[in-house]
């Protein structure tokens, strides 16, 4: 079964819940107390791969899509685990092996500031600013 496909409105609520979940579950089991976001790109001239998904990722990822621009939340995976799937999705793609990885409790202690790290990091190597890891506060419409 495919990682499950969300809007890129919901992944700071999706990052948010996914933490609270390893802090009140998983605090202290092994192997689950993380969690890990990785970002990866399927070219126009790959375009019809979005099926990988249904081969590399696991039913309990999420994945949010923007243009050729993916980002992927990989429940209790640490570092290493994102970072070896990460690297089969590259070599697929036969993409340049670049590392953009941000974890849940390593890099950030909350979903913001993992977040942001993130953002950084894709900005720093692909030189892509992506909507969906944007956490400014929305300025409501009615202020004065």
């Amino acid at each position: 079964m495919p990682a499950k496909v969300f809007l890129s409105d919901d992944l700071l609520s999706l990052i948010d819940l996914e933490i609270s979940n390893v802090k009140r579950y998983y605090k202290h089991a092994k192997g689950v107390n993380s969690l890990s976001l990785i970002y990866f790109r399927i070219p126009e001239t790959n375009s019809g791969y979005e099926w990988i998904f249904e081969k590399i990722l696991r039913n309990t990822d999420a994945v949010v899509q923007e243009g050729e621009n993916f980002v992927a939340v990989l429940y209790a995976t640490n570092r290493t685990g994102a970072s070896k799937l990460l690297s089969g999705i590259q070599e697929f793609l036969n993409d340049k092996p670049i590392d953009i990885i941000a974890n849940y409790p390593y890099d950030a202690r909350d979903a913001k500031t993992l977040m942001v790290k993130f953002q950084d990091d894709i900005k720093e190597q692909y030189g892509v600013v992506m909507e969906c890891l944007n956490v400014d506060e929305k300025l409501s419409i009615y202020e004065d």
